[in-house]
C-alpha cells in the first residue's frame, strides 16, 4: 500500500484529499504545517508528499529544501492555490515531481490519478515483476 503525506494548513482540504487518496487504497496522513510535516518525514518513509506552498510559520519553498536533504528521493507533488511560474521554476530547480492547482476547479480524482500516476511504476507488484523477469534472463 502506498503512503502519502499531505502537507496542507487548510484543514478541510486535507481531509477532503486524505479521503479520497484512502478510497483509492493509499495510506495517507495529514500535517497541517511545514514543522510537523518534516518531523514526520524524519521519522516515517512516504511515497509521495502533496506540499501546499502557502502556509504559516513555514512556507512550502523552504520544507521542500528541507524534505529534499531528508528524502532526497521522495516524489513530491505541490498542491496550491498559487500558480507564479517564478515560483515554480524555482520549485522545479528544488526538485519537485508535479503540480496541482487546488482553486476553486480543482477535481480530486484528477489529483488522485496524478498520484496514482506517479506511484504505480514503482508499486511493489511491479517491481516484483520487474526483479522476477530480470531472474528470468539470467537463466
Amino acid at each position: 500500500m502506498n503512503k502519502i503525506l499531505v502537507i496542507e494548513d487548510e484543514i478541510m482540504t486535507a481531509k477532503n484529499v486524505k479521503a479520497a487518496f484512502e478510497l483509492n487504497g493509499m495510506e495517507t496522513e495529514i500535517a497541517e504545517d511545514g514543522e510537523s510535516g518534516l518531523k514526520l518525514i524524519r521519522e516515517k518513509e512516504y511515497d509521495l508528499i502533496l506540499l501546499d506552498l502557502k502556509m504559516p510559520k513555514m512556507g512550502g519553498e523552504e520544507v521542500l529544501k528541507e524534505i529534499r536533504k531528508i528524502r532526497p528521493y521522495v516524489f513530491v507533488v505541490i498542491y496550491t492555490n498559487f500558480s507564479d511560474f517564478t515560483d515554480l521554476k524555482v520549485l522545479a530547480n528544488i526538485g519537485i515531481d508535479g503540480y496541482v492547482n487546488k482553486g476553486p476547479d480543482a477535481d480530486l480524482q484528477e489529483l488522485v490519478n496524478i498520484v496514482k500516476e506517479k506511484l504505480e511504476p514503482f508499486s511493489i507488484e511491479n517491481a516484483r515483476t520487474i526483479i522476477d523477469n530480470a531472474k528470468m534472463e539470467e537463466v
